[in-house]
Parts: structure tokens; sequence; C-alpha cells
């Protein structure tokens, strides 16, 4: 702007240098005081002098700023959300203007060599900052890349505008759609002014993350439940398939078209902190991120196909901890067998406090995988996972058998949602469990001879 032309935008403390982007009412804009540069974002139909009725829209789009100025000043200084430098105080609980920090979009913080590791890391400090918001009943229900910042060296959170506080709640009119064209979570395309959001942050966080790993593929995800096997969803090419598969089963998980199949934050959060736990310190099995590719559009799978993949994913976890037992009980990786054998007695012996669900006790949903080594010395151990909807695992030391007797038992662990990194984490620790305390019950001298090994 011209030196010595004012502004409708100027006020008292700022300058107003010209809109930044395509929307008028956000402004970049120079302190009087300090020189410093920043953005302001002023109230867009703010109130006219002989103003004397409004539509119920614009009262309500100016309710929405006002709670989004006066959350941002409450949250000032909150790391993972953007600071405000000033706010509009001749208003009172109805601020027309609020200003802040000039931050560059949350892609520039990726470069040429910038890996999924990058990426998921700071989706994850994202992913804590919107758990923390989510404990005080406050959603954003605007999540996509162009509302991810990079400021002071971390990603942070702007634009609150369509936030749903803890107080008060449900200003969106019926019929308005919560959030960005693709990134938006099916219960939000129809909100009717009531849904508050809590799990569709999620959907669109792990979006949000998905095109962060794929800049050059363009601006929007594939629609719908981000399924691991299919194409458009893949991917392969930023690193291994082991780690890969791993974080694609967290997104699948993150993006269930039933909102309550759906992660919470909080276990989004979980599970993206496991997998940097086990693939942070591994550069060489990632690609730099960028390739170019083409996705099509697709919902995600049914129950039944979920199920199926759920019994895969866990039997293959299983099989190299029942590997390790079988070695550490026997000295043979191969000495163990799938399947339990109802005739030659085999069962489960401790008590796990099922809760029944049916007349013949507790049956779970998706059944359950058992795995067991052969007897050695008398004893075997049996590794079991019971699927109901969600797993967990269990151990035994059995003896004497058969008909077996409990020698030792462990969990089982708690209840996690199928092929997440924190479940594969339970059974690795359930099994170092088991494989110390083979170590520390073997005998002196064993003697191979007394090993009933089965064929």
């Amino acid at each position: 702007m011209p030196n010595g032309t004012k502004s409708r935008y100027d006020l008292p403390r700022w300058r107003d240098d010209g809109k930044l982007g395509d929307k008028d009412f956000v402004r970049k804009a120079t302190e009087v005081s300090s020189g410093r540069q920043g953005i302001v974002k002023h109230l867009s139909n703010a109130p006219r002098r002989g103003e004397r009725t409004i539509s119920k829209k614009q009262r309500a789009r100016r309710q929405r700023f006002h709670d989004e100025a006066l959350f941002m000043q409450q949250m000032n200084g909150t790391p993972g959300i953007l600071p405000i430098w000033d706010i509009d105080d001749t208003h009172g609980a109805t601020p027309h203007w609020y200003a802040m920090p000039q931050a560059e979009p949350l892609t520039a913080a990726f470069g040429e060599t910038s890996t999924l590791v990058d990426v998921v890391t700071h989706v994850t400090t994202l992913a804590r900052t919107l758990t923390a918001l989510a404990e005080q009943d406050t959603h954003h229900r605007d999540i996509k890349p162009d509302n991810l910042l990079w400021y002071d060296g971390a990603p942070v959170l702007a634009d609150f505008g369509i936030a749903a506080f803890a107080q008060p709640a449900g200003l969106t009119q019926s019929g308005e759609k919560l959030g960005p064209a693709n990134f938006i979570a099916p219960e939000m395309r129809q909100a009717g002014g009531n849904h508050r959001g809590e799990r569709a942050d999620v959907y669109s966080l792990a979006k949000t993350l998905y095109v962060l790993a794929h800049p050059r593929r363009g601006p929007y995800p594939p629609e719908g439940t981000h399924r691991v096997d299919a194409e458009e969803y893949s991917l392969a090419t930023l690193g291994s398939r082991n780690a890969t598969l791993t974080l694609g089963h967290v997104l699948e998980a993150a993006t269930q078209f039933r909102v309550h199949d759906r992660l919470t934050m909080a276990d989004f959060h979980a599970e993206l902190q496991a997998w940097l736990d086990s693939y942070a310190n591994k550069a060489d099995l990632f690609k730099p991120i960028g390739r170019r590719a083409s996705f099509r559009i697709g919902w995600g799978p049914d129950l039944f196909d979920r199920q199926r993949r759920d019994e895969e994913a866990t039997r293959a976890m299983m099989m190299p901890c029942i590997r390790r037992i079988a070695e550490a009980l026997t000295g043979d990786t191969s000495a163990w067998t799938e399947g339990i054998d109802h005739d030659n007695g085999d069962s489960s012996l401790g008590d796990y406090d099922w809760t029944p669900n049916s007349e013949e006790g507790f049956i779970p949903d998706g059944g359950t995988i058992w795995l067991a080594t052969h007897p050695y010395n008398g004893q075997r151990i049996v590794l079991q996972a019971v699927l109901d909807h969600d797993v967990c695992f269990l151990a035994e030391a059995q003896q004497s058998g058969p008909p077996w007797t409990l020698e030792q038992q462990w969990g089982h662990t708690p209840w996690h949602r199928p092929r997440m990194p924190r479940t594969n984490d339970q059974i690795q620790q359930l099994t170092n469990e088991v494989v110390s305390w083979i170590h520390r019950a073997e005998p002196t001298t064993p003697d191979p001879e007394q090993s009933t090994i089965a064929t």
C-alpha cells in the first residue's frame, strides 16, 4: 500500500499492508510500535452504523469469530497452537479482530531429504495437541494442510473458525458441511449443526498425513476409508514394506466410516508414537517423499473383509513370537503347531475373568488363534490370541499332558485394536516374559531323550 494511504482495515496499533490470499478479511499488517510484521484476522461482517437486524446466519458467523478470537487469546502460549500477538480490546466479549505472527505452511518444513518419518513426527506432535484439546471437549473440525503451519521450529494448529469449543456449542447452521472436501469425516458432511465431531479430527488428520507424505500427487487424498491393500492408498514407494504397511493399518483404523469404529485422537497419537518408536532411527528403510503416482477413489472394506485381515495380521504378529518361544524351550524354532485340538484336551487353563456373552460363556466374535510348542520334558507353551473386535494375547506353560495342568500363565494383555503398532508391542512384551521364564526355569542338564517331540 502506498505510504500515506489509509486503509479501512488500519487499526490504532496495526497498519494494514493488504490482504493475504483470497480472503479480504485476513490481512498482512505491521505493528506500529515495533514494526514487526504479522497477520490480522478481521470479523468479516462487522456491525455497521445504524444496523438494526441481521440474519440468523450472520449472527452465527459473528459468534463463531468471537469464540475463535477469545479461544486463541485463552490458549495463547499453548504449545502446538499458533500464538496471538494482539486482540481487539474495545468490544469486550465480541472482539472484531486479532493479530498473529506470520508463519509458513507446514509443508515448508519438508525438504528434498525428508522422509515418511519426518511427516509422521510432525503429525504425531499435532495429534498430541489435538488430544489435549479433545480432553477439554474442544475439536478443531477443519484439519487440512492449509491450516497446519510451521512456527518457531514446530508444527502448530491455526484457523479455529469452525471449531466446536467446550462452551458454547452448536453454532453451525443446519445442513452446513463442517470441514474441507475429501478431508471431511463422513458424519460431518451433513452435520445439522449439533455434531461436535469428537473423532472427525482423527479422520481429517489421517488424510492430511497421507497428503503430506505424497506432496506431488496433488492437494486431495482419495476419499473414504484408507485401505492398506488398495493401490490408491499405497505408501509402499516411501519405505520398507513392513514399516509402510504398519502405518497403513493405523491410517485405516483412523479413517473408518463408522465413528465408533474409528480410533480416538488419544489412540491415534499413541499408535503413531509407537510406530515412531519402532522406525524413527532406521533412516535407511525410507526414501525421500514426493514420488509421482496416481490414485483412484473408493470407500473402504466391509466388516467381514476387515475381520479376515485382522486375523491374518494377528497371526503374522504371532508367528515370530511362537518360533522364538519354541527355540527357547526346545532349541528348535520349528517345534510348534497351530490349531486347537479339543480331542487332545487343548484349552486355556487360566482364569481370565472373561465376561459371558452367550449361554456357553464367553465366545469371541472373531474367534481365537491357538499356537503351541511341541511338548518338551513334559512341558509346552501355549500362545493364544483372542479376537473380539479388539484383540488380546495370553500365554500359558502347561505340563504333564494330556490332560494338561497349568504351571504358569501370562496375560491376558490389554485389549487393543488389531494390526496396530501397540498391539505388536503387547505380544512382543508377552513373548519376552515367557522366554525369560523359560531360561530361568530350565534344568541345568536337560535330558533330550525325555523330549516327546510331536510330528
